[in-house]
């Protein structure tokens, strides 16, 4: 009798399952074509097979052509006014420097200045080296031409030393610098040449003993850093792709071949590695945040259809069964159309890296998708399946058995229930928005990297040693430079914003050169002025005049936190106009704290922007698919969601990067998957006939365990991120853990609270107890 009970329930789960294929999510159109989809693969697997081979050929040999960027230009559009200046900027005065740092007991040794001396004879040679800096060559011409033979000679020429340069030259007694200037508007390639030979020709100088040399600088910066980066890439892939196919063993051993969903997003992986690469897309630091996200999104498509699958093939032919899988991917598909469609408004984002990531979540999620619906159905077609994948032992034992059991109950406690639940979790979601202005910002590329990368170490070494390199260029254009009138207000100008902001310590220009060269007076004739001009040697002109018609005024600040940063750009525009600039005179600050600057002011300005703009696209899309306005259930719990985090960030003091700012939009991809997925079970359940609490107990019964499963599996994917040797990579995987853990809570706990209210006002589907399955 228990068998016979046993079949007669699954064969009225069978007539059920029929009776609305597709539900409502697709509509007809849809769930035909995935009908037809899933007949076409199930006659002609290897076909399919073959397919997926193919694609993955062709995307490894597009994934051959990417290469990683940094620098300035992940930060502001090189088409952008700013960056046209500041492409400008870089090419006519932002020479790179290189900084070699020469550590010793003494460094008035005559003997360590004469390998200084000889070192930067070898550099200067050099190609795309455009000038040197150093303390032999600051005492030579003090010195007759020559270097001091005793150490009382160096000490007493570094004595008459103006202050500026010996504070930049020998900033301690064991310490002095070599400058390098390259050469303007060098491409990646020459300057990464340049670097090997400047670091080879350190490596086989033959310093004194105890004399040690270590090079620094932004172009060391960012070449170790773009290293460590591609490295990083294959680790964290590595690490999270281990890391799920553990959670897959341990929670999806329910399943026969449990492990294809892994298969499947590493041929996801691949996939987008491809098309990133045929579509020369860049790969900045952000888009290796992005590998994760699209790991734990496609191992969560995988493990829907491998779920559906497994309950459908146990009352029919594998034949049926693939069929009726496709049939029931409208759901999916939405879902996937909405975290899509989160990650699309990251594109209007003003910051590149911030579009970057959102290009290769997009990539990644629809390949993964796409993946999952052609390998699901083609691996069960070649390999089968076997009726033994169903559960031999009575239903609801188990682990699995009791964790349904848990969730259906749940569900229906929170069904019976749903306006206390709703108002207590949308309270905490209130209270978390209003910290939304509170939680902090972090740009500073310098601070994203590795505390021990020695490019880092020896960069913050300098700093400490001099002071602190920061600087505020303002770039004048147009007019006559040389003109007095405009010599006197740029004189003004400096003079102005040393004395009236704290920040600026103080500034250097075309005027204080040619007071310098002129005995600490402005002359005031034109004639006067060129032959100042004139005295100024070439490799210090080059950097704050170009021809006559620009110039460059750098001002140089304290180091301060990057609001303040902001600010101070803000505040030196508003100057310029305020002090009326001589006319067709104009003057713009540029340069790396102007972008950092208006990347600050960026994410203030777009983050909340972006997640608006995903909710609103969601919205609008599901009105369109459903065609009702209780379609937009779904994105309740997601609102919610976004308070919860940035509670939890203002508690646990996470700043926002440029990679956390991409987090509400994501938290709509993410959460959407969800919900949308628990919603439309439950309406399936309610449209057979099983009244509200039974539809709501089956529906999160039947979808809470896959999802739970893909959930978990996706926090061990994102985990590994945690393990980043990037602070702006490890902490957006902290707290992208977090919304994954929320957006469980959301569609677990809140969808059943909102799907009681739905339903109570849903028309069931007609006809859903006369209906057959023959359309099978």
């Amino acid at each position: 009798m228990g068998r016979e009970r046993q079949q007669a329930a699954r064969a009225l789960s069978r007539r059920r399952r029929t009776a609305s294929p597709g539900g409502r999510a697709g509509g007809r159109t849809v769930t035909a074509a995935f009908a037809h989809l899933g007949r076409f693969i199930a006659r002609r697997p290897y076909l399919v097979a073959g397919l997926v081979v193919s694609l993955m050929v062709f995307s490894l040999y597009g994934a051959s052509s990417i290469a990683m960027e940094t620098g300035l230009e992940t930060f502001v559009d090189t088409d952008s006014p700013e960056g046209v200046l500041l492409d400008r900027y870089m090419g006519t005065f932002g020479a790179d420097l290189v900084v070699l740092i020469v550590e010793s007991d003494n460094v008035r040794d005559p003997e360590v200045l004469r390998y200084v001396d000889r070192l930067e004879a070898d550099i200067a040679d050099e190609r795309y080296v455009s000038g040197t800096r150093s303390l032999p060559a600051a005492i030579r011409p003090a010195n007759g031409g020559l270097l001091p033979a005793t150490e009382a000679g160096v000490a007493e020429a570094i004595a008459c030393l103006p202050d500026e340069i010996r504070t930049r030259c020998v900033p301690s007694g064991t310490m002095t610098l070599l400058f390098v200037i390259l050469e303007p508007d060098l491409s990646d390639d020459a300057g990464d040449r340049v670097l090997a030979t400047i670091e080879t020709l350190v490596a086989v100088s033959s310093p004194p003993p105890g004399v040690s040399v270590s090079v620094s600088g932004d172009p060391a910066f960012d070449r170790q850093m773009q290293a460590a980066m591609s490295r990083e890439i294959g680790t964290l892939i590595g690490i999270a792709l281990a890391l799920m196919v553990i959670a897959i063993g341990l929670l999806f051993g329910h399943v026969r071949y449990r492990f294809l969903p892994v298969g499947i997003v590493l041929c996801g992986i691949v996939l987008t590695f491809g098309i990133i690469g045929f579509f020369n897309l860049r790969v900045t630091s952000p888009v290796i945040g992005a590998f994760p996200v699209i790991i734990g999104l496609g191992i969560d498509y995988g493990v829907q259809f491998h779920s559906r699958f497994h309950e459908e093939v146990r009352d029919r032919s594998l034949h049926e069964a693939i069929v009726a899988t496709l049939s029931h991917a409208g759901p999916i598909l939405v879902a996937m159309c909405t975290t899509a469609l989160g990650f699309l408004a990251l594109l209007s984002s003003p910051v590149p890296m911030i579009r970057d990531f959102g290009t290769a979540c997009l990539i990644g999620v629809v390949s993964c998708f796409v993946l999952a619906v052609l390998i699901v159905p083609a691996f069960f077609a070649l390999f089968g399946y076997g009726k033994q994948a169903a559960p031999a032992t009575p239903a609801g034992t188990g682990a699995i058995g009791r964790y349904d059991r848990f969730l259906g109950n749940l569900a229906v406690s929170v069904a019976k229930h749903p306006i206390p639940v709703l108002i207590l979790f949308s309270l905490i979601a209130v209270a978390g928005i209003q910290y939304d202005g509170a939680i902090g910002i972090n740009v500073d590329q310098q601070s994203f990297v590795p505390e021990t990368m020695p490019a880092r170490v020896s960069l913050e070494k300098v700093e400490r040693a001099i002071g602190g390199t920061s600087t505020v260029p303002v770039i004048a254009r147009g007019g006559d430079i040389l003109d007095p009138e405009v010599i006197g207000w740029i004189d003004a100008f400096g003079t102005y914003e040393t004395e009236h902001r704290d920040e600026i310590v103080g500034h250097t220009s075309i005027v204080t050169l040619i007071r310098g060269y002129n005995g600490g007076s402005i002359p005031g004739t034109r004639r006067e002025i060129e032959a100042a001009v004139a005295r100024i040697p070439e490799a210090t002109l080059q950097h704050y005049l170009s021809g006559n018609t620009e110039a460059v005024i750098e001002f140089s600040t304290a180091d301060m936190e990057m609001d303040r940063t902001s600010a101070l750009v803000d505040q030196v525009r508003s100057d310029i106009a305020w002090l009326e600039p001589p006319a067709g005179l104009d003057l713009q600050p540029t340069g790396k704290p102007a972008v950092y600057g208006d990347l600050y002011s960026g994410i203030v300005l777009s983050k909340n922007r972006m997640t608006a703009l995903g909710l609103l696209l969601i919205a609008a899309f599901m009105v369109l698919t459903y065609r009702r306005f209780d379609s937009l259930a779904p994105l309740l719990p997601v609102v919610m969601i976004i308070g919860w985090n940035d509670l939890i960030m203002y508690a646990l003091d996470i700043a926002n990067t440029p990679l956390t700012a991409c987090l509400g939009s994501m938290t709509i991809g993410l959460a959407m998957e969800y919900t949308v997925l628990i919603l439309e079970r439950c309406r399936e359940e309610f449209d057979k006939g099983a009244d509200l609490y039974d539809a709501i107990r089956e529906g999160v019964t039947r979808i809470g365990t896959p999802v739970t499963i893909s959930g978990l599996t996706t926090i061990f994917g994102f985990s590994a991120m945690l393990a980043s040797s990037f602070s702006l990579v490890s902490g957006f995987g902290q707290t992208t853990v977090i919304t994954i853990f929320f957006s469980l809570v959301g569609g677990i706990v809140i969808m059943p609270a909102v799907a009681a209210l739905v339903l109570r006002r849903a028309p069931r589907a007609s006809g859903h107890e006369s209906e057959t399955p023959a359309g099978a």
